[in-house]
């Protein structure tokens, strides 16, 4: 009988293997996701014991499809940025957009494992409502995803000396790796009413996400040099 990380590592290759049709590696990626978050796993948990950690900077594309598309991207614009990734929104022949992103290996895979558990729970906690008041509320939702990663991220360097300039360089060699080899970009900005009930009420949900493993500090001693 295989054990959760035999399962876990299993999903892992379905999904990040080249030949796996795009909906069965997201369904892949997020029954793996949702295995890690309930044992409270990191990439790392399920990896070889003493696997090399690889530091370079790769890129990688992620299409988010379905109902309220364009708030979900943003949803995981935000856990790629604490993740210490960066990336920007494209569009393909078909008029189909998709987000390339910037960033370590294992923090492309963490940000991505926790977008699928965040895009589950906000699919199960989206309240019922006109259109306009579930994008208001799930601009809220995403901000208070990012309250409760940005918390847990500030925690973990304050625990560990050193991390903060760890994890700043990685941003800062994700960010460098896009300017050098991305298209020019320009930033573009949605306006929000903090004030209203909807957003209230995603903020409210959001914020109760959690970060099992503090996925963003993984491999984070001795990188820089």
């Amino acid at each position: 009988m295989s054990t959760d990380k035999e399962r876990i590592a299993a999903m892992l290759a379905l999904a990040n293997h080249p030949n796996t049709p795009r909906h069965e590696a997201e369904t892949a990626l997020a029954l793996a996701s949702k295995l890690m978050q309930r044992n409270g796993w990191t990439e790392g948990d399920i990896a070889p014991a003493n696997a090399p950690v690889d530091e370079s900077i790769v890129v990688e594309t992620v299409r988010v499809t379905g109902q309220y598309r364009t708030q979900r991207q943003d949803l995981l614009y935000s856990i790629l940025l604490v993740h210490s990734c960066t990336g920007y929104l494209d569009t393909d022949d078909y008029g189909e957009r998709f987000m390339t992103i910037y960033g370590r290996r294992d923090d492309i895979f963490a940000a991505r494992t926790l977008f699928a558990a965040a895009d589950l729970m906000g699919a199960r906690l989206l309240p019922k409502g006109g259109r306009s008041w579930r994008i208001s509320w799930w601009k809220g939702f995403r901000k208070g995803i990012e309250e409760a990663l940005g918390s847990a991220r500030e925690e973990y360097v304050r625990e560990e000396p050193g991390a903060g300039i760890v994890l700043a360089d990685r941003r800062r060699r994700a960010e460098r790796e896009m300017r050098t080899y991305g298209p020019s970009l320009r930033r573009t900005y949605s306006y929000h009413d903090e004030s209203a009930s909807s957003y209230a009420s995603g903020r409210a949900a959001g914020a109760s996400f959690g970060a099992s493993g503090r996925s963003f500090g993984s491999g984070v001693r001795g990188e820089i040099g």
